[in-house]
C-alpha cells in the first residue's frame, strides 16, 4: 500500500511541462517511425499539458487516467473515422509495366512462326506469343490480351 501511495504522490508532482515535454516525445518519435501509432497518445500528452495549466490543482491520478482515456478514445474514433482510413490509391504501374500494355494495339514486325513472333508497340520491340491460334503476317495489327514476364501474349484485332 505504501508503494501506491508514493506512486500516487509522485503523479501529484508532474507539472505542466512534464506533459509537455511527454507530448513533444511522443509527437517527435511519430514524425521519425510515421506510424500513426503515436500521435494520438502525443496530442493526448498536450492536451493534459494545458489542462494541467489551466488547472495546476489538477489531482495527478485523474490526470493520469484522463490522457489513458483520451489517447486510446482518439486513436480509436481516428481509425475507425474515414479520414484515419487509408484511401487505396489507383495502381500506377511502377513495378507493373506489363499490365499498362493490355488491350494495347501494336504491328507484327514480321511474320509469326509456331505462333511465335514480335510486336511493334510505342517505339519499342516486344517478344510476343499468339494466344488465337492465328499466324500474323508482318504489319498485321495485334491486340496484347497479357503478359507472361517480358512477353507479350497477343491476338488479332480484326
Amino acid at each position: 500500500m505504501e508503494l501506491l501511495a508514493n506512486t500516487m504522490a509522485l503523479f501529484d508532482q508532474v507539472a505542466a511541462w512534464h506533459w509537455f515535454t511527454l507530448g513533444v516525445i511522443l509527437l517527435s518519435f511519430e514524425i521519425v517511425s510515421t506510424t500513426n501509432y503515436l500521435l494520438w497518445p502525443g496530442i493526448a500528452a498536450l492536451l493534459i499539458g494545458v489542462l494541467k495549466f489551466v488547472v495546476p490543482g489538477l489531482d495527478g491520478a485523474l490526470s493520469l487516467f484522463l490522457f489513458a482515456v483520451l489517447a486510446v478514445a482518439s486513436s480509436v474514433v481516428w481509425q475507425r473515422s474515414a479520414w484515419g482510413r487509408r484511401v487505396a490509391e489507383a495502381p500506377n504501374g511502377l513495378n507493373a509495366r506489363m499490365d499498362t500494355y493490355l488491350g494495347r494495339k501494336g504491328t507484327a514486325a514480321g511474320d509469326f512462326v509456331g505462333g511465335e513472333g514480335a510486336i511493334l508497340l510505342d517505339d519499342t520491340r516486344w517478344v510476343a506469343l499468339v494466344t488465337d491460334g492465328s499466324a500474323p503476317r508482318n504489319g498485321d495489327v495485334l491486340q496484347v490480351t497479357g503478359a507472361d514476364g517480358t512477353v507479350l501474349r497477343v491476338r488479332s484485332a480484326a
